[in-house]
């Protein structure tokens, strides 16, 4: 009996069965639980982009600066693919499925450059299986298309530090951009990639300024329409938003930056919130609403932000430090109702706790491609724990959680002389 389930685990045929059960499962469980429209931020993005062909939030006028732009352009994609006679949210919704279920595919090929075969058919189970991965297609966000961005992004990264040649060099790099058009934070992760990599000598300087030139090209269209719109070079202008929401007086693991409210009413009204918020609201109100609008409203933020910080240096590093264990292992006060169901709940907890052995494990081993899957999830801890955490960010890191879960169990059966898996 231990033989055949060898035998079948072992059998590469498999992760057919694997991608098949991976589809069906994300089509009959995404048309029982999908969103309805598309979330209003992309939906005014998506409008104004086919109304306007203005990338803007706010009308043919103000051109926006502070969203990343893949995913407004990937639904501007697909309405246009469609001509408006299909269901677009039905649409989204099935290229999301595939993307994910692709994604599961890809994650299975990062595990066989790290585990066996057994393992990675395993590991690959978990990732596909695990709620927070089906539901998150069903979602008008971001999250799954970042998700197969992110795992391709390993697996050509790991191909390139085992055999370099000009078309994965080229696939890595399109890839790459893709991401920084995605998330803004990546730019900081793929810089400290690419010096990680040269340093341990996985590239050269030839591939290096390659990679770095050809990813500069795929960015390129947005970056000139910034220069030309704005006069300055950049992807995003939400780095003082983003931190003022994570670091503020009523600021929870979650963040706060809800801007429907009338900080007038509420400042009346309670008047144990601080006047910094008036005075943010009416520093907001006295800006004009032209090209540069996003800019210097980003900037007042900016500026509130870092006073924050400064003044109460010790309260802002204990939510930073709430919010990062929140971020690897589970946030107990979310204000999600879904946050707490037990098929979410439970799962998300036990590989976090599982996995964390393993990332000191594969710290102290030092083998090369766990040690560079740590340093991702520990930047990518450190960075969005310095602004706020969301519920869908959990399945950014969870792929490398399932895998140094795994890397802890393998360890583990391989000291109590175990040969199950």
């Amino acid at each position: 009996m231990k033989k055949n389930i060898n035998q079948i685990l072992d059998n590469k045929s498999n992760i057919f069965l694997l991608i098949g059960l991976s589809f069906i499962i994300r089509l009959v469980i995404i048309f029982i639980y999908h969103d309805n429209q598309i979330d209003q931020e992309w939906l005014i993005l998506l409008n104004n982009l086919v109304n306007y062909k203005n990338y803007s939030y706010y009308g043919s006028g103000v051109p926006s600066a502070m969203l990343p732009p893949l995913y407004p352009f990937f639904l501007y994609f697909l309405e246009m693919l469609t001509f408006g006679k299909i269901n677009l949210i039905n649409t989204i919704i099935f290229i999301q499925i595939i993307l994910s279920t692709t994604s599961v595919y890809i994650f299975y090929k990062i595990n066989q450059k790290i585990f066996s075969q057994k393992l990675s058919l395993i590991s690959s189970f978990v990732f596909s299986f695990i709620p927070i991965n089906i539901y998150a297609a069903g979602q008008t966000s971001s999250i799954t298309l970042q998700i197969f961005l992110t795992l391709l992004f390993f697996l050509l990264l790991f191909d390139l530090s085992d055999n370099k040649n000009k078309k994965k060099i080229l696939f890595f790099s399109i890839i790459s951009g893709l991401l920084i058009l995605t998330r803004g934070e990546f730019i900081l992760i793929y810089i400290i990639t690419l010096a990680y990599f040269f340093l341990k000598n996985k590239i050269n300087l030839i591939s290096l300024i390659s990679i770095f030139l050809c990813t500069l090209i795929t960015i390129s269209p947005y970056l000139i329409r910034n220069y030309n719109t704005f006069h300055q070079v950049f992807i995003v202008k939400s780095i003082g938003f983003n931190l003022w929401k994570g670091n503020n007086e009523l600021s929870t693991v979650e963040g706060y930056g809800d801007f429907n409210l009338d900080f007038y009413e509420m400042y009346e009204a309670d008047l144990s919130i601080n006047p910094n918020f008036k005075n943010l609201n009416d520093e907001i109100k006295l800006l004009n609403k032209d090209k540069f609008y996003e800019l210097y409203k980003d900037k007042i933020f900016l500026k509130q932000a870092l006073k924050n910080l400064k003044e109460e240096p010790f309260f802002y590093f204990k939510l930073f430090l709430e919010k990062a264990f929140s971020f690897y292992f589970i946030n107990f006060n979310s204000t999600h109702a879904l946050y707490y169901n037990i098929f979410h709940f439970l799962p998300i907890l036990l590989i976090s706790i599982i996995s964390f052995p393993g990332l000191i494990l594969a710290l102290k081993e030092k083998q090369f491609k766990m040690w560079y899957l740590n340093i991702y999830l520990i930047l990518t801890i450190i960075i969005f724990s310095v602004f706020f955490i969301l519920p869908r960010y959990k399945l950014i890191i969870i792929p490398i959680q399932i895998i140094l879960m795994i890397y802890f169990l393998q360890y583990i059966f391989k000291k109590l002389n175990k040969n199950a898996i």
